[in-house]
């Protein structure tokens, strides 16, 4: 057996083949289907409640017919985010699976090393793969210009474009930390590795409006993400390169600019003024005014998502 074999045979096990690629699951040990190297190897993560499953993959049009050249490598973790409700809360969840990750690539590359390694991770997924690809993009022992990543809906997407709203980031750049175990962490450093954000104008995961001076865009956000406007065509052949892709969307309410106040979200005022009284007063204040905005349906369908279980909990 040669030496590729042997280890891809330690750490993937093959599942399927679609289009001529292999598709694997990291970590495992059983048999590989793939003799040769791939041009590209593309590591894939799912969201919450499908981290195990991979799901969204396993429906996607890209996992059907993906490019030749391309192998897939899934690599599943348990995706938690709220304290007892699930196993593991987000902190844990997504530190290990970025960790599986990186060693799925790191192991990938040292029998492939002139492979391209993607990093592509939906929803929860995207806080995973995202924070591996930060990871490897401050270590010099893969040549930057062999990773990139794709990321879909990323609770972490940094301050940027958030289309009628105004600047917005993912959730996790406006809502400040409330619970043990459920950092939010704000935005990320790729440094030059190549990562392309895929972001809804609607999806209130990855486009938080600040709900301090927008608070009816962060509110379209929600009824958005509750009317199906988290769901994406994951593709990462297709959404390539650096920087983000916002999808401007029909809004689920009226709204318009932001208020001209130099106000921050509150993960800033609690972040960058270390104001935690005043950041979840801000959120109480935001949270209380959703019924009047939104409506009892929304607020009926958000009642056990676990993002929104955190804005409840301030």
């Amino acid at each position: 057996m040669s030496s590729r074999s042997t280890r891809v045979t330690s750490t993937l096990i093959a599942l399927a083949a679609t289009a001529g690629c292999a598709v694997a699951v990291a970590p495992g040990a059983q048999a590989a289907t793939a003799q040769a190297c791939p041009q590209v190897a593309v590591f894939e993560t799912d969201g919450y409640g499908h981290g195990e499953t991979m799901d969204n993959w396993n429906a996607s049009s890209f996992n059907h017919n993906t490019p030749a050249g391309w192998q897939i490598v899934q690599v599943p973790y348990y995706s938690g985010i709220f304290p007892v409700v699930d196993k593991t809360a987000l902190d844990e969840s997504v530190a290990a699976g970025a960790a599986k990750v990186e060693a799925a690539v790191r192991d990938f590359h040292a029998d492939c090393p002139a492979s391209q390694l993607k990093l592509a991770g939906y929803s929860e997924g995207a806080a995973v793969a995202g924070d591996a690809l930060a990871d490897l993009a401050g270590s010099s022992d893969i040549p930057h210009g062999q990773i990139s990543g794709t990321l879909y809906g990323d609770p972490r997407r940094d301050f940027g474009d958030g289309g009628v709203g105004g600047v917005a980031g993912g959730i996790e750049t406006n809502l400040p930390t409330i619970l043990p175990g459920v950092t939010m962490r704000g935005g990320r450093d790729f440094k030059d590795v190549a990562v392309r954000e895929v972001c809804n104008e609607n999806d209130a995961i990855c486009n938080s409006a600040n709900m301090i001076t927008n608070l009816l865009a962060f509110a379209n956000g929600w009824v958005g993400y509750a009317s199906g406007d988290h769901g994406y065509d994951l593709n990462p052949a297709k959404d390539t390169g650096n920087g983000l892709t916002l999808h401007t969307q029909q809004h689920r309410i009226d709204f318009g600019p932001p208020l001209p106040l130099p106000i921050g979200t509150p993960w800033q005022i609690q972040n960058l003024l270390g104001d935690t009284a005043d950041a979840k007063a801000r959120v109480v204040t935001a949270r209380d005014a959703l019924p009047g905005v939104v409506g009892a349906d929304t607020l009926a369908a958000l009642h056990d998502d676990p993002w929104f279980r955190l804005i409840q909990s301030a």
